[in-house]
């Protein structure tokens, strides 16, 4: 498939060193000798990556040097984007506007204020900033203008009588990996600077109370950037849950908005606890790992953000110039 007419093909081989590592554990899963594996394709190598009980899982990994996926699992399977969908929020505000993006140049205090807001919404995924953009933006008219401009064959908006709540988009791994891939190979620079800078500057502390250093930033050394998503595990942070460094306190800015990420008491369709993790990774934003996790109805937050670690571990052999990070346990 293409994105803008560039290349966004399945890898069909992989270097020596990861192939060597994949013969061993199919040997041991699937009993196969290494003189009969052979190359493997990425859809292959996914079905290897463990994943756990009752866990449904989705994943990506693209080498943008190469131009290839390295490994995928399911990846057009659609999932609601929670709150990945603020890259889209963001980017569509960006083509809209084609706002000042300096701070200090910036000569109205709305122009200060939306600059600030559409930070916050990136690092620490703050909702009532995407709410905002959303209204503004005319609700699921974002996504339609999104999926023309980038070509998201997986992503919709809500349904109509959803229309307020942007974190029921749908998408899938494919189209969010097409969605960097836009940002950094297509969109006007000044865009993927602001986009892929404030990912980078990701705060541990998501505006909300939650800990969002799961997956990328916990498995990853630097550089990476994330932006994470999250559904269905309540509106109140439990105390010894609860994080609180790095929290920008910021307010609101436009008063009463008649949106937000999800219902208080969502449709028994849209109520599967839900960890997304999302970025990129390595010099120059070599490699792209969308990982799109839901769990059952039982499962606890630690629960959750250690298992979509583990997988997003488990994945590193597959992201080209990502190094582990050692500091992590």
């Amino acid at each position: 498939m293409t994105a803008n007419g560039l290349p966004f093909r399945i890898v069909k081989l992989l270097g020596a060193g990861v192939i060597s590592m994949l013969v061993c554990l199919a040997t041991v899963v699937i009993g196969s000798s290494p003189a009969a594996a052979g190359p493997m394709r990425a859809e292959d190598l996914g079905s290897l990556v463990p994943v756990p009980p009752g866990v449904t899982a989705s994943f990506a990994v693209y080498d943008r040097e190469q131009q290839e996926f390295t490994v995928v699992r399911d990846p057009r399977a659609r999932f609601r984007t929670a709150s990945v969908v603020k890259l889209l929020i963001a980017l569509d505000y960006l083509v809209q506007h084609d706002p000042m993006l300096d701070l200090e140049q910036a000569t109205t205090d709305e122009q200060r204020m939306d600059i600030l807001a559409l930070r916050t919404m990136l690092r620490g995924s703050w909702d009532y900033a995407a709410s905002v953009f959303w209204v503004r933006g005319g609700y699921s008219d974002i996504i339609d203008r999104m999926t023309t401009l980038i070509g998201l064959p997986d992503t919709s908006p809500p349904a109509p009588e959803q229309r307020g709540f942007w974190g029921y988009t749908a998408t899938s791994a494919v189209d969010v990996a097409k969605t960097y891939h836009y940002i950094l190979d297509v969109a006007p620079t000044k865009y993927r600077d602001f986009i892929i800078g404030n990912l980078h500057a990701s705060t541990r502390c998501a505006e909300d109370g939650r800990d969002q250093s799961f997956g990328i930033p916990r498995v990853f050394a630097r550089p990476w950037g994330a932006k994470q998503g999250w559904s269905g595990w309540g509106a109140t942070v439990p105390d010894e849950q609860r994080c609180f460094e790095d929290r920008a306190g910021m307010g609101e800015f436009a008063g009463p908005v008649p949106a937000m990420k999800e219902e208080p008491n969502p449709p028994p369709d849209l109520v599967s606890p839900l960890l997304h993790t999302t970025g990129t990774i390595g010099p120059g934003e070599r490699s792209i790992v969308v990982v799109f996790t839901t769990y059952p109805t039982h499962t606890t937050w630690p629960q959750a953000t250690a298992a979509i670690t583990r997988m997003c571990r488990s994945l590193s052999p597959f992201v080209p110039d990502g190094s582990p990070d050692l500091w992590q346990d």
